[in-house]
């Protein structure tokens, strides 16, 4: 006799909530999502669902948190008893979750874009611990690596870090892109080379002692790197992209006091 597969109820279906439909998390359980008209429809079949007595195993929250504060009740009526909510919010604390939805089962996790490719490093907070089970457990390793947390603040660092970073990190890459580009109108640089590029340093270095290493023995002294290196160092780059974090870091810290 087949297993009946669990249901999840995806709350808000923008950008975040796509980017965790990896193949297995498709595969194993049947995942609906509901829009902003409170229409609930299957994420496989993108159908309308009619059944209104649907008993969601996992409900994720992936809505902007002030819409979370300002439409709570309508999300009630998705809630069971044996519900377990799933908070990917930014900032909303646990505490403000469980009051608003009179709920006690809330887990907050910060995965981020790369979780359609089993590549998201997904940070976790419960004060419950009961709830972090192997079902829980097999439900997150869907969207890559997981980290269990002890301290709720650690969600904030992870949102600024793992969270945003791919955007930051994208966006470095992108400058960098388009500043070789522009030096070397004439050679007409492609883009596969540059990214490659990216690919070769990042497999060639496993930690920051590798990259230490790598660094000092390119730039030798007076030559060419250096002069760049130099440059980089002269612009403080270490201090702007710690601030960069740090300013992701306190938003989220503010978000989650804003009414």
């Amino acid at each position: 006799m087949a297993t009946l597969k669990p249901n999840i109820l995806f709350i808000g279906y923008g950008h975040l909530a796509k980017s965790l439909l990896s193949t297995s998390l498709r595969r194993n359980y049947n995942i609906n999502y509901i829009n902003s008209q409170n229409t609930v429809f299957s994420i496989n079949s993108k159908k309308k669902i009619k059944q209104k007595n649907i008993s969601y195993k996992y409900i994720f929250l992936l809505i902007k948190p002030d819409i979370f504060l300002k439409k709570t009740s309508h999300f009630k009526n998705f809630i069971s008893q044996d519900s377990k909510i799933i908070s990917c919010m930014a900032g909303i604390k646990l505490i403000t979750i469980c009051n608003n939805l009179g709920h006690k089962n809330v887990i907050r996790i910060m995965p981020n874009v790369m979780a359609k490719q089993n590549k998201s490093q997904t940070f976790v907070f419960a004060k419950n611990k009961k709830i972090l089970n192997r079902s829980f457990d097999k439900l997150i390793k869907s969207f890559g690596s997981v980290h269990y947390t002890s301290n709720e603040d650690q969600i904030n660092i992870a949102t600024s870090i793992f969270g945003s970073g791919p955007a930051f990190i994208a966006y470095l890459i992108k400058s960098y892109i388009v500043a070789a580009k522009n030096l070397s109108k004439k050679n007409q640089l492609k883009d596969i080379d540059l990214m490659n590029l990216f690919h070769n340093v990042l497999s060639a270095n496993e930690n920051s002692k590798d990259l230490d290493f790598f660094l000092n023995s390119i730039a030798s002294k007076k030559g060419t790197t250096q002069a760049g290196v130099n440059f980089l160092k002269s612009q403080n780059i270490n201090k702007i992209i710690y601030t960069t974090l740090d300013r992701a870091y306190k938003r989220a810290k503010e978000i989650g006091i804003e009414k």
